[in-house]
């Protein structure tokens, strides 16, 4: 190694400065010998699936000899494969090639430099540097600069100009049965030599000389077909054409802007249409001459095409809108013009066009350039859709400017008409001429990476775009002016702008609609902005699914009978179709902003991240209105969308430049086991302003914010009405409607109503009895009077008291409005009191004994109401046989004294129960009245016969009762989950 590094410093001194010239990076550079230093090899890789990979050499290469070099390393490291150190490897190899490895060690010696000249074959994107030894392409490529006509050879890379009839070499890379031999040549370009045209007879890796029978230059890379040919074979033909020449008659020179006169169409694809030219002038001269897709315009006449000419228009793609659809083999094209001329080997190509003079943005004359840079921007040319992009990456159309000169129009720059963007495939069709202006191009640097135009189907083995970027409506905004600049300028306020939905971004400042806008730039649409706050709906942006999951994992799985789950299926068959209108609803509502969807937006000004604007989707923002919200108001009434929620509370968004915090006790009077499933974000709510903060908007830490309010959700803070009870307020001795919040063992938490304040009645204030289990007392939601005994000013403490005793003397307006539900339930008592005669009637009327029937039907009737809840206990279940007894002694004076008093006297639920649920008490009554109704149709004999059957029945229904008890605490119980499942499930 010591002495290579020795013999490269002679060489080096004894050569010239030229010769020690650095050589880019890139494909198609050849490296001089001796720079190449293997570090490695590695041998090929034969799959179980048959799948054959050459072993390759890694290879050094001083970052001195090499320009474009990225790193700051030494060296570059680069790879070369074991089927590139020769250009024919002849009969040595099988299939698969094994032997290469074998070759390889033969060539290339590990720490040694390598004595030939190098080619870089390919740079992939991210990867090594791919190297090649073949001497043939070395020799192809240094001679193309030297060559220029058209029988030069040329290794071509996917930026080049290729045509019909070029020579070519390059290598057979793969050699598949199915179609036949693969060429390949620099940077992945790849060419295919037929199965049909004897493809299979070549050898693998070997260095091939071909010819181009086809092209398609309507994809990228273009689709090439290949055709074997040798050096012998071009020279043959070189020296007939120049024989031809010494002996042709002078023919007319062609120029650039001539007009030819009329034209005979001989054939039609795509991209092109070949002519013959009928002028006499031109009779005998070698000329070839086309008219390409984008200098051709319709001819005036239309005729109906038959079957097979409309079959191979399909096939060529040429649809309605394609300026070659009313053209056919054998129509003559009048006035037609020369707008390009190359002459090669006494051949004139030459390239026509039949467009009109008449100018709207361009010249009359179509432009021809060989290179994209010919054209700078601001320059408006004419081009021809040639496909529809719907990747994610760039949505637009792609575009031929000219032979040659592809280019690429965004959709926003399109058109400013979201309903033709939302249907761009029906509106901008494979042929639509559009006239566009050139772009300024953006620095990748500096772009983001959803903005750049990047490889997909249309360009797949491309490094780089060396398409257009181009806009139709800068062409329409500037059709009077060229000059250089010309790119979209970011949206001011105030504006009309059209923006594509784009759920893949990174949202600022969620909930929020992300859209990206003309250029660079992007736009932000708060959810308070998509409509105005009279049409303001629940969730518009749809449901994270994140937060469906959560609440699934929660759900209380619930067991029923077979009974229930029969009467479940039958009312799910009957509203089958109603859920599926639900349904059909709710997914149109989550499909109100679709990922791709093109709308049209206001500016109103710019975000607080970079770049980005704030827009809106009102229509009162369309029609002009840009006033800010106003800052609501304490006592307000307001609405707003939830922005997020934790276990201390909800943070909600009224307008964008206010929002507010609700604390988690004031999110609901009842009780919240998940607030983050029961208030999703984007969830409208509605809550009263308790305080407002206005903000100076140069003060930080408020977010730009102009106010920030406190709210108040509780629907006892929403329907109260006048002033809410404070602590200030609260005297001992006083007394208060409450609703019991909490039960404990050591006591019961009730909130007085119309206010905040809560306060504890312990254990012992409770009854003015024993009260052995208080949770069978009370329950959470019950509305109960309490008594304040104790106020702790300092501790801000409040000690209530429950006991009956406190309220016997009171006659304020609890009574009144007690009597009002009693009254109630007396009249709902006598309508059903009026069912059960009507139906003792009837039984009399068809059976024979009716005392003991009618007792049954009033005690199975009291049976059915006590199991739905309407019956409550009397008494504890410990009760003695002789309290009993003394109740059912009494029970007829009772029942006396009930007919002798009036309705307003009749027991009130404050007057026996203080503490429970004031509606349950009142439905007593009702089975006194039942009692009552039955007594009086029986008759005197039979009262007297069954009162010691109607005592032992008595005993028999009290002894029952501790398990009824039970069952309807259970029953309770199952309600209450199934109400909660039922508020979960309604969000």
């Amino acid at each position: 190694e010591k002495s290579a590094d020795a013999q490269e410093t002679v060489n080096s001194s004894s050569v010239g400065e030229k010769d020690l010239s650095a050589v880019p990076l890139a494909a198609g550079s050849i490296l001089m010998s001796k720079r190449m230093k293997v570090l490695q090899l590695v041998n090929s890789l034969h799959r179980s699936d048959g799948t054959f990979l050459p072993g390759y050499a890694v290879v050094s290469i001083k970052s001195k000899f090499l320009t474009g070099v990225t790193s700051n390393s030494d060296s570059v490291e680069c790879k070369l494969s074991f089927d590139q150190l020769m250009d024919s490897y002849g009969d040595e190899l099988s299939c698969p090639p094994v032997e290469l490895d074998s070759v390889a060690q033969k060539e290339l010696k590990v720490g040694k430099r390598i004595d030939k000249e190098g080619l870089i074959l390919s740079v992939p994107n991210g990867g090594e540097p791919i190297i090649s030894l073949r001497s043939s392409l070395i020799d192809t490529i240094r001679n193309e600069a030297s060559s220029s006509d058209d029988f030069s050879i040329v290794c071509p890379s996917p930026s080049s100009n290729l045509f019909m009839g070029a020579y070519v070499r390059g290598y057979v890379a793969r050699k598949d049965e199915r179609f036949g031999s693969f060429v390949r040549f620099l940077n992945g370009l790849t060419g295919l030599i037929p199965k049909l045209k004897k493809g299979l007879d070549e050898s693998l890796y070997e260095t091939i000389l071909c010819k181009v029978t086809a092209l398609d230059i309507t994809s990228s890379p273009p689709k090439i077909l290949l055709k074997k040919v040798s050096e012998s074979d071009i020279s043959k033909k070189k020296r007939k054409i120049e024989s031809r020449n010494k002996g042709s008659v002078s023919q007319r020179q062609i120029q650039v802007g001539d007009l030819i006169g009329d034209v005979k169409v001989t054939d039609i694809n795509f991209a092109r249409a070949k002519v013959q030219l009928i002028d006499k002038a031109f009779f005998g001269a070698n000329i070839r001459a086309r008219i390409h897709v984008t200098m051709a315009e319709p001819i005036a006449a239309k005729p109906k095409l038959s079957k097979q000419e409309k079959k191979a228009k399909d096939e060529h793609k040429i649809g309605k809108s394609h300026p070659f659809y009313s053209w056919k083999a054998g129509d003559v094209i009048k006035g037609v013009r020369c707008v390009a001329v190359d002459t090669r080997d006494g051949v004139s190509f030459v390239e026509l066009a039949n467009r009109s003079e008449k100018s709207d943005l361009v010249s009359s004359s179509p432009i021809v350039v060989s290179d994209p840079s010919q054209l700078p921007p601001g320059s408006l040319v004419h081009s021809i859709v040639t496909s529809v992009s719907a990747s994610s990456p760039h949505f637009g159309v792609w575009v031929q400017v000219c032979p040659g000169i592809s280019g690429f129009v965004p959709a926003l720059e399109l058109s400013s008409d979201p309903d033709i963007l939302n249907d761009i495939e029906s509106n901008y069709k494979v042929g639509t001429r559009l006239s566009c202006c050139v772009m300024e191009k953006s620095n990748p640097e500096k772009t983001p990476l959803r903005h750049q135009l990047q490889r997909d189907d249309h360009d797949n083995n491309t490094k780089e775009h060396n398409a257009l970027e181009l806009s139709v409506l800068l062409a329409e905004e500037q059709s009077n002016a060229k000059q250089a600049g010309f790119k979209p300028t970011k949206p001011q306020r105030g504006d009309v702008v059209v923006g594509r939905i784009n759920k893949k971004m990174r949202v600022l400042g969620p909930p929020a609609l992300m859209l990206n806008l003309r250029g660079t730039f992007t736009g932000r649409c708060c959810i308070t902005e998509l409509n105005d706050m009279d049409d303001w709906a629940n969730m518009p942006l749809g449901k994270d699914p994140s937060n469906d999951s959560k609440s699934g994992s929660n759900e209380v799985q619930r067991v029923v009978s077979d009974s229930e789950a029969d009467l479940s299926n039958n009312e799910n068959d009957d509203d089958d179709e109603e859920s599926r209108d639900e349904d059909k609803a709710k997914s149109e509502i989550r499909e109100e902003y679709p990922d791709g969807k093109f709308i049209k937006c206001r500016v109103l000004g710019s975000a607080r991240a970079k770049g980005a604007v704030e827009l809106s989707l009102r229509d009162s923002r369309l029609e002009g209105d840009l006033e800010e919200d106003c800052v609501p108001e304490p006592n307000d009434m307001t609405h707003a969308y939830v922005i997020s929620t934790t276990k201390k509370g909800c943070f909600v968004r009224i307008s964008r430049y206010v929002e507010g915090r609700v604390i988690l006790k004031e999110l609901s009077d009842d009780f919240i086991p998940n607030p983050t499933v029961m208030f999703p974000p984007g969830r409208l709510v509605v809550g009263k302003v308790k305080r407002v903060t206005k903000h100076d908007g140069k003060q930080k830490g408020n977010r730009g914010l102009a106010a920030t309010v406190d709210i108040d959700m509780r629907e006892s803070v929403l329907l109260s009405s006048g002033n809410r009870i404070t602590l200030d307020d609260i005297q001992e001795n006083s007394k208060y409607t409450g609703v019991v919040t909490r039960i404990e063992s050591y006591g019961v938490f009730v909130r007085i109503e119309n206010s905040d304040v809560s306060g504890l009645a312990h254990v012992s204030e409770c009854s003015d009895s024993y009260v052995k289990n208080i949770f069978d007392l009370y329950n959470p939601g019950d509305l109960v009077k309490v008594m304040v005994i104790k106020f702790d000013k300092e501790e801000k403490r409040l000690g209530f008291s429950l006991k009956a005793s406190n309220f016997v003397d009171d006659d304020d307006s609890d009574d009144a409005s007690l009597s009002d539900e009693a009254s109630s339930s007396e009249e709902d008592s006598d309508e059903e009191e009026e069912e059960v005669k009507d139906a003792l009637d009837e039984r009399s009327d068809g059976e024979g004994d009716s005392d003991s029937d009618d007792e049954n039907f009033v005690a199975k009737m009291a049976a059915k109401m006590e199991q739905a809840g309407d019956v409550h206990s009397d008494n504890d279940s410990e009760s003695s046989d002789d309290s009993s007894a003394d109740s059912d002694d009494d029970s007829e004076s009772d029942e006396k004294s009930l007919e002798q008093r009036p309705e307003e006297s009749l027991p009130q639920a404050m007057d026996a129960n203080v503490g429970f649920d004031w509606g349950s008490t009142i439905k007593p009554t009702k089975i006194t009245k039942l009692a009552e109704s039955s007594d009086d149709e029986s008759t005197d004999s039979s009262s007297d016969s069954s009162g010691d059957e109607s005592e032992d029945e008595d005993a028999g229904f009290k002894s029952s009762h501790k398990a009824r008890k039970k069952a309807a605490a259970k029953r309770r119980e199952e309600e209450e989950i199934s109400r909660r499942e039922a508020a979960l499930a309604d969000g």
